[in-house]
């Protein structure tokens, strides 16, 4: 088993919390643009909540393709920022997560709906048996505090670039973010998140 990244902080702490596994499990610096892997390597192939911060999210597939075995599986969590659904409040949320992806994916090359393209993608390179289910994140089937925090930690750590990439300024989109946590952490508030999870196999 091969995990790869390309932060070698995150490698390092990925080496320490497994280490009781040895040689089975190695870690390695690699681009998941051009992995230097051979051919046909890998029974099962796995990228999770990755793709939607990458460009060329097509490229990424072929080089995961390349390197499975025929017949293996490929196991892949493509975000999708289109399939947040909150209540309206003050502010309507709709309009924030209609803009907000597209135009930060404009700024820096990357597809934010990149979910729902994943099966299009997939089957032009020709995957077979491709599956689409969804993790459903909402308070009946994750703590709402849980919940809360992913919010939390989007509007502290996006914000600045919303505001640099959209129409929003910085304390706009803190508002948004913040209506949204007040959405979730209300006891009688619904919310929810479609997580694309993606199966399929290689020829």
């Amino acid at each position: 088993m091969l995990g790869v990244d390309v932060l070698d902080a995150h490698l390092e702490l990925a080496r320490t919390r497994y280490a009781a596994l040895g040689s089975r499990l190695a870690f390695e610096h690699r681009s998941i643009f051009e992995l230097g892997l051979p051919d046909h390597t890998f029974d099962l192939t796995v990228c999770r909540h990755v793709t939607h911060s990458l460009p060329h999210a097509d490229r990424v597939y072929a080089e995961l393709v390349r390197v499975t075995k025929p017949g293996g599986r490929l196991h892949l969590i493509p975000e999708d920022y289109g399939m947040l659904h909150f209540q309206r409040g003050a502010l309507d949320v709709r309009d924030f997560w209609h803009e907000v992806p597209a135009r930060f994916g404009e700024a820096t090359g990357t597809n934010l709906f990149i979910g729902r393209d994943t099966f299009g993608i997939l089957a032009g390179l020709g995957l077979t048996e491709i599956t689409m289910d969804y993790v459903v994140v909402d308070p009946l089937r994750v703590p709402r505090e849980i919940f809360a925090k992913i919010l939390t930690a989007w509007r502290d750590g996006y914000a600045e670039p919303i505001a640099q990439t959209s129409r929003f300024t910085r304390e706009e989109g803190a508002a948004y973010f913040d209506q949204m946590i007040a959405n979730i952490r209300d006891p009688n508030g619904y919310a929810v998140w479609m997580v694309p999870v993606v199966s399929a196999r290689v020829g």
